[in-house]
């Protein structure tokens, strides 16, 4: 139940609430019109809406998230029920007052306040937690739709024609000139493809194994366009445990891939390309060159990266042009047990 709940009001929950309240106005306010009279039937009326929606979203959107797990179903219940009853009190004072109706206090009295109030939101709270049902299905919906795309891109990259081509034909000249490096550049080569296919499943890999990944990238990049792209790595002050900070696996090789994509090195000034880790984020900037032939671009790269975010941590990615073009992401890290 706690992965269709959510414990953030979005604004069409409010217009749930407002279409439920009008459409019960039409039925309840005639009768009280006619009990009351006009001002205490809307007074009465108004008094209701507020009480009873106000319960409803702290029990479908504060308790219902925060209670679901089995070891603590018990205490949410039982704050459920206080709240049950303090909403009842609340309903019969309120009521009673404002319709200067007032009537000894009995168990059966009270008991039958708090089950006239709880009647009383009912509906609304179904409407409310089946609306977030339904929500959640489709969040989860989007999460297997991203996910299944992230993989896709990942297995494309992975058997990507130009990609291996271009780094066999660099391994095939290393191989008649300079073994030592072609050596090293096949041990990156296929370290690289291990990564992407060991990882493919995983939500979330240490920042500490991205580098490396990164490294590995950068390298085989390098032997590609020479020195026309230069990389940068800037850390902040202290000691970085990168071992404990989590980034979605491949990040890195998104935010790379979409500088060299888009820009245009050249080896006598050559692109400066700088990875930044910061408190909580990491970022990619370079300066804005673009390339003399635009290059056609679905932003299909950035726009997963930023879905899988979303979705894994609540927290996306923010893009940022000026004269400096930088993409940040979250470092995350991991969830206490």
């Amino acid at each position: 139940m706690q992965d269709f709940l959510t414990n953030r009001l979005q604004r069409s929950d409010y217009v749930v609430a407002a279409i439920y309240w009008v459409l019960a106005l039409i039925f309840i306010l005639p009768v009280y019109v006619a009990g009351y009279g006009w001002p205490r039937a809307v007074a009465a009326m108004s008094y209701n809406i507020v009480l009873d929606t106000a319960m409803v979203f702290w029990l479908v959107f504060g308790l219902l998230p925060r209670f679901t797990e089995v070891h603590r179903l018990a205490y949410g219940l039982l704050l459920a029920l206080a709240a049950l009853v303090l909403s009842g009190a609340l309903y019969r004072v309120g009521y009673n007052f404002i319709l200067d109706e007032y009537s000894p206090l009995t168990l059966h009295s009270f008991l039958s306040a708090i089950i006239n109030h709880g009647r009383s939101y009912g509906i609304l709270a179904v409407l409310l937690i089946g609306k977030s049902y339904f929500d959640g299905q489709r969040r989860l919906l989007l999460a297997q739709k991203a996910q299944a795309e992230s993989e896709l891109k990942s297995l494309r990259a992975q058997i990507d024609p130009h990609f291996l081509f271009n780094n066999l034909n660099i391994l095939y000249a290393l191989i008649q000139h300079n073994q030592q490096e072609a050596s090293h550049f096949l041990s990156c080569f296929s370290s690289l493809y291990r990564y992407l296919i060991r990882h493919k499943d995983a939500d979330f890999v240490s920042l500490e194994e991205e580098l490396r990944f990164a490294d590995e990238y950068i390298y085989l990049l390098q032997h590609r366009f020479g020195k026309a792209y230069s990389f940068h790595k800037a850390l902040p002050p202290g000691p970085v445990d990168t071992g404990s900070l989590l980034l979605v696996p491949g990040t890195l090789q998104v935010l790379i891939e979409n500088v060299i994509k888009h820009n245009r090195g050249d080896e006598d000034a050559p692109l400066l390309v700088v990875i930044e880790i910061r408190a909580d984020e990491l970022a990619v900037r370079n300066k804005i060159a673009p390339k003399r032939t635009p290059v056609e671009s679905t932003g299909t790269g950035l726009h997963n990266l930023q879905e899988r975010y979303k979705l894994l941590s609540g927290r996306g990615l923010h893009i940022y042009r000026h004269d400096f073009f930088e993409v940040t992401v979250p470092v995350l890290r991991p969830q206490p047990r």
